[in-house]
């Protein structure tokens, strides 16, 4: 979904459940007009609401997948009006927008810019034919082992390519990464995500975040596409 809010603009406090204040606690916010959401895709963020005489459409935009992807026509997801608050109400509603935009970890932002200028330490290609989805041509199997294996404590730069006709989202369980170039050009005010849209026929690089405490030993990364992981787009990581 390209979510839009007729008249308005979003003022962006976190994308896929990760505080932007996290990484980046100078602007803790970002704003933008509308916003591009993958299939498991959340956005946090705070809105104008319309006053009593200009009542708004929150819509999606037509997005297109690809010559073999599937419709995505504009849709109308609601109709905004205006509403009476509580003060408890409005009071709760600050509190909540303030309380996603604290650094919860309390973590010192690391350097990563040396890690993106080295060569990508692993590649994810997604491709297709008339029997099933594939990465980097192999079909999930629930008894397969790992496709790749990785140190806890580390960033990493891996490589999404979509070497196919159509959108792809690429998903990965546990972890956050920055997705910092699409199509081998950087992205200027890049996000942290946990998944992110790999255009048809391009390729997206992301800085994985493999430092979280809790993440547990066996884990899975795939197209978040039900269709495509269902039929082998998906594959196994080894936190070790």
């Amino acid at each position: 979904m390209d979510l839009q809010l007729e008249g308005a603009s979003f003022e962006i406090v976190a994308m896929d459940g990760m505080p932007i204040a996290l990484h980046d606690p100078a602007h803790r916010t970002r704003r933008a007009d509308h916003v591009l959401l993958p299939p498991a895709g959340r956005v946090e963020a705070i809105v104008s609401g319309p006053s009593a005489l200009t009542p708004r459409r929150l819509i999606s935009r037509c997005v297109d997948t690809g010559p073999d992807g599937d419709p995505n026509p504009a849709l109308v997801l609601a109709d905004i009006a205006p509403a009476t608050l509580s003060v408890t109400s409005r009071a709760a509603a600050v509190t909540a927008s303030e309380a996603s935009s604290v650094n919860p970890r309390g973590i010192e932002l690391p350097d990563l810019a040396s890690e993106e200028r080295t060569p990508p330490r692993f590649v994810v290609t997604f491709t297709e034919d008339k029997n099933g989805f594939y990465i980097n041509q192999q079909k999930f199997a629930v008894d397969a082992a790992p496709m790749v294996r990785t140190k806890l404590g580390t960033y990493q730069h891996w490589k999404i390519v979509n070497d196919t006709r159509e959108l792809h989202p690429m998903h990965i369980h546990q972890v956050h990464f920055v997705a910092f170039a699409e199509n081998d050009r950087p992205i200027a005010d890049p996000f942290w995500l946990d998944t992110v849209n790999v255009p048809v026929g391009g390729s997206v690089d992301v800085l994985m975040d493999f430092t979280e405490p809790v993440i547990k030993v066996m884990s899975v990364f795939h197209c978040h596409l039900l269709n495509h992981e269902d039929k082998g787009m998906m594959a196994k990581i080894l936190f070790e």
